[in-house]
């Protein structure tokens, strides 16, 4: 056996032990999530060109049951691509939104899959220029937008766990355009 799938055999070992042991057993309504995000990408594609995206979001949630939440997100991306020639812009995108999640397990699991759907307020300020007299993007656009997303909860304790969640944020509601405002982000959730 290689140290690889060894390593993973004992991480496993010891997340099924900790999960039978010291995770909670049962999680009622009437609970609140607090939860904070963040996501960070930069790519070079050579010593003058790069594309850098910070993300930063959070959440408040009312659990109506152990498995349905509905909470109240907001989403901060701000996203800068410099390309000599071609690009040379910065978006700034807000999401305000309300979201009903759905998860497919109860608390007293270890890991918590889940789903959300809800609509939200995109409103992004643009600035900057393409090249070849492609026209610049809008300055300003604020648009209604549906919202998809997965993702899956970590419980560490009663109160504390990690939350991952990729979302799609479906501009004017139009089921084409999830690829355009896509992100993953990864955060911390307490519950009180």
């Amino acid at each position: 056996m290689d140290f690889h799938r060894l390593r993973y055999l004992i991480i496993g070992d010891v997340l099924l032990i900790y999960s039978l042991f010291l995770l909670p057993t049962s999680a009622a309504a009437g609970v609140f999530e607090l939860s904070a995000g963040y996501s960070y990408s930069l790519n070079y594609y050579s010593e003058s060109d790069y594309e850098w995206k910070v993300s930063y979001s959070s959440s408040l949630g009312y659990h109506l049951t152990d498995k349905t939440e509905v909470e109240v997100e907001f989403q901060d991306t701000t996203d800068t691509t410099s390309i000599a020639g071609f690009q040379d812009t910065t978006f700034h995108d807000q999401m305000y939104s309300v979201d009903w999640v759905q998860s497919l397990t109860g608390k007293d699991f270890f890991i918590q899959p889940f789903f959300k759907l809800g609509v939200g307020e995109l409103n992004r300020t643009a600035t900057g220029s393409y090249g070849f007299g492609v026209a610049a993007p809008p300055a300003i656009e604020d648009d209604l937008s549906a919202i998809l997303g997965a993702g899956f909860r970590l419980f560490f304790t009663r109160t504390f766990g990690l939350r991952a969640d990729a979302t799609t944020y479906l501009t004017n509601g139009a089921i084409w355009s999830w690829q355009q405002n896509f992100s993953i982000q990864t955060g911390l959730s307490i519950y009180f």
